[in-house]
């Protein structure tokens, strides 16, 4: 997915594309770096090549962010008839959002997109985007943007990105090891009780029978 992009300038984001259409690097992040990212478009049964997102328009890891994300006009779209969708891309295209309908039918009058990034440790893990009806407290502190959404015909418009970070606690793979260690050591256990306790059993009927044989041959005949 990484070719035929217009980049925007994000110099990071280049490097990793520069590393060669299928090739996975592992990568750890550090609280504050910038997390490539991503957009492409949808609209009148066209579909726009992926464009990298400017460092400062990126989410910075473990930090949550909130950002105005510049869109261009599309060519041949009309708001009247057509619905407009964007979808986001994280970290060199592994993971990306679901399709995310800004104008058409069933789209707020001005969207805003929640966007949900889970991390474990070092490692981006997860994406999630949701939009929604921007939020009464960003209705004053953002009016030249709403009002850009309420004009059908200003273009580029800005699309309010809130970027909020999940924090999962990583898997101590030593401490599951050891959970499985104990398991089968009581397993083992139990199963050595239960050999005992039949044994035991066993013996104790074989020992009852040799008293009744013996007490059998030792009583004295009748005349």
């Amino acid at each position: 997915m990484g070719c035929g992009r217009d980049p925007e300038g994000s110099s990071a984001a280049a490097l990793v594309l520069a590393t060669g259409p299928g090739l996975v690097i592992a990568h750890s992040f550090e609280v504050g770096d910038f997390v490539p990212a991503s957009r492409r478009s949808q609209y009148a049964a066209s579909r726009t090549n992926w464009h990298d997102l400017l460092s400062r328009h990126c989410p910075h890891f473990g930090q949550n962010k909130l950002v105005a994300l510049p869109l261009p006009q599309p060519r041949g779209f009309t708001a009247v008839t057509d619905s407009y969708k964007v979808q986001l891309s994280f970290h060199g295209d592994r993971l990306l959002t679901s399709w995310i309908r800004l104008m058409g039918k069933g789209a707020p009058v001005v969207p805003y997109v929640h966007v949900t990034l889970t991390r474990r440790g070092a490692a981006l893990k997860a994406v999630k985007a949701e939009v929604a009806a921007v939020p009464q407290q960003y209705l004053i502190t953002h009016h030249a943007l709403i009002t850009e959404f309420s004009n059908a015909s200003h273009w580029p418009k800005h699309l309010l990105l809130d970027f909020k970070w999940r924090h999962e606690e990583p898997i101590n793979a030593d401490a599951g090891l050891y959970i499985l260690f104990i398991a089968g050591l009581l397993v083992a256990m139990m199963h050595i009780v239960s050999v005992m306790v039949t044994y035991q059993q066993k013996l104790t009927a074989f020992m009852n029978d040799m008293m009744a044989e013996g007490s059998s041959t030792l009583q004295p005949k009748a005349d």
